[in-house]
């Protein structure tokens, strides 16, 4: 057969499929390792662009190697084979997390402190202490971040992954229990006191109120200008930041919201009634609702297909985001309630009431290409 025509073949066998036929005869062994061959296989099963890292690739094997490795990630998900570790060092519950790049993690604690982790060595590089209360939530653009607190303020800093602190913003009567950046020029804050603000990141001022739960506003998300709000008094808002106005509103929860997470397609949300729900941005409409976890949802996180959420019921669970089915289930990495629980290509990294930050991590030792969502 034309090389073209076996090419074309060799797209629809899977990587064991082609090591056995690579040993049937030396033309086709060097067929089977021809790196064009691999990078359409990359593409096609795991939807992978074509990055200068893989057509940097020199020798024969190289793009077979990522090849492998990214099905090994895949079996590894499946099989929720993990490498776990600790990283410890707060002397009080963890209340948030937020990664900086692809090295570091930020997080918050009840001890009043932020903390900057080296993810390659698990250890922490700096610790600051700038507010008076339990630091609830975080939010980074750039080099720059948000810290929202139970003290009733945020405060901005500068100069990441060694944090300095350079303004406070004050207004809210109660504890701020989330945050976020809109286009890098205003920073959102929810507060226990059942408002949302819009404060102009150079000024430091308040210069909008988005009026309209009548609980605690527990959580924020931001997709381009538009912001989503959680609240306790079980609704979802959409909000456009510029003008304030309330776009949409989500009812179907029964019980009080905790968290919410907005992709720009899809709108997941958790609560009291311990039920994972899937929501249309457009139409508002609920598409599905995911029942396993035995209490509150306290936070949710997707990535690539794959949701994660973390609960008061001391598990961490990953859910397929087309079909709805669990597909994985963590009991044993907190001793305590968790509270927050990113998810990327690779990693969960979750924390909560027992101090610690756990990283589960599906992608040691392989070599991965664009391992980021």
């Amino acid at each position: 057969l034309p090389p073209e025509i076996l090419h074309l073949l060799l797209s629809y066998l899977d990587c064991t499929s082609i090591v056995r036929l690579s040993q049937t005869s030396r033309d086709i062994h060097m067929l089977c390792y021809d790196n064009s061959v691999w990078r359409q296989l990359l593409i096609n099963h795991f939807g992978l662009k074509m990055s200068k890292q893989i057509y940097d690739a020199n020798d024969d094997k190289d793009v077979y190697r990522y090849y492998r490795d990214h099905s090994i990630l895949e079996q590894r998900w499946a099989r929720g084979q993990a490498q776990a570790r600790y990283m410890t060092g707060h002397t009080d519950s963890v209340y948030c997390i937020v990664r900086y790049n692809a090295q570091y993690l930020v997080s918050g604690s009840r001890d009043h402190s932020v903390r900057v982790w080296d993810l390659d060595t698990y250890t922490c590089i700096a610790s600051k202490t700038h507010h008076e209360g339990s630091v609830l939530c975080l939010k980074i653009a750039g080099d720059w971040m948000v810290s929202g607190s139970s003290d009733g303020t945020c405060v901005i800093w500068r100069s990441l992954p060694c944090p300095v602190p350079v303004s406070r913003l004050r207004g809210h009567t109660s504890g701020v229990l989330d945050v976020c950046i809109v286009k890098d020029r205003w920073i959102v804050s929810a507060s226990r006191d059942g408002t949302v603000r819009v404060w102009d990141k150079g000024s430091s001022k308040e210069i909008r109120r988005l009026e309209g739960h009548t609980g605690p506003v527990n959580a924020l998300q931001v997709k381009d200008d538009h912001v989503l709000s959680a609240s306790g008094d079980g609704k979802l808002k959409l909000w456009h930041i510029e003008t304030g106005e309330c776009l949409r509103t989500f009812v179907g929860h029964v019980r009080g919201l905790a968290c919410a997470r907005f992709d720009g397609n899809r709108i997941y949300s958790g609560g009291q009634d311990a039920l994972l729900k899937i929501w249309d941005p457009i139409s508002g409409q609920c598409l599905d609702t995911l029942a396993g976890h035995e209490q509150l949802i306290r936070t949710v996180d997707c990535c690539e297909g794959r949701v994660v959420t973390g609960s008061y019921d001391r598990t961490l669970r990953v859910w397929d985001t087309a079909t709805g089915r669990c597909l994985l289930s963590f009991q044993n990495g907190h001793e305590s309630w968790i509270f927050n629980a990113l998810i990327n290509p690779t990693q969960i990294i979750s924390a909560g009431q027992d101090k610690r930050i756990l990283v589960l991590d599906f992608g040691y030792s392989l070599k991965l290409i664009g391992a980021s969502c």
